[in-house]
């Protein structure tokens, strides 16, 4: 690829990050329905006509964050799954990532989420898509606690209820952080110390 060719590639790239990281916290406030393009643009002071090189419509802009959001999810934990060491390792790994970024944005993340499961303008077969990628992350999670499980330092239970025992209380703690009212240090040996067979 020609220097110029790499070099507009990634002016692309950062623009379509800047629009998706932009697009993320206007629907978090807003909402669907109650966003316009003109409340994106303006929040990074970019024309309407230039958005429209990155993205069709309104629409694409949400199931793209979607998207996104589900795409990193599941290459989180499967590479949590696919390292090296124990399951305890692997899972502390990936406890460790999830509370490494912003609660701000995990919130908005959260927020996007729920409603675009609950939204009227999504199709039945985008949810339906949704539901399925989220699923799918959430077995190979339970494939970490399963091994451990075999290892005898996860507790004994139903696999995928477990994992989204852990996950429910991974993501309250960083909903709880998000609200600002009082802070909790969290830790991986914290998150997981209800999965230890041995705690």
């Amino acid at each position: 690829m020609a220097r110029n060719e790499k070099q507009f590639k990634m002016i692309r790239d950062q623009r379509y990050e800047e629009i998706s990281n932009a697009a993320l916290k206007v629907f978090a406030r807003k909402g669907f329905a109650g966003t316009k393009i003109s409340d994106i643009t303006s929040s990074i002071n970019l024309s309407h006509g230039l958005l429209y090189h990155y993205f069709k419509s309104k629409e694409d802009i949400y199931v793209s964050l979607i998207v996104n959001i589900l795409d990193q999810f599941k290459l989180a934990v499967t590479e949590a799954n696919n390292s090296k060491g124990t399951p305890y390792d692997k899972l502390n790994w990936f406890t460790t990532l999830t509370f490494s970024g912003s609660s701000e944005v995990a919130l908005e993340r959260h927020i996007l989420i729920i409603e675009a499961l609950q939204a009227e303008f999504l199709s039945e077969e985008i949810k339906q898509n949704i539901r399925q990628e989220y699923s799918d992350s959430l077995k190979v999670l339970s494939i970490i606690i399963s091994d451990g499980q075999r290892d005898g330092i996860f507790i004994e239970g139903d696999a995928m209820e477990l994992a989204a025992y852990y996950l429910s209380f991974s993501q309250g703690l960083t909903l709880w952080n998000a609200k600002g009212f009082y802070h909790i240090n969290v830790s991986a040996e914290t998150v997981m110390r209800p999965l230890l067979a041995n705690p």
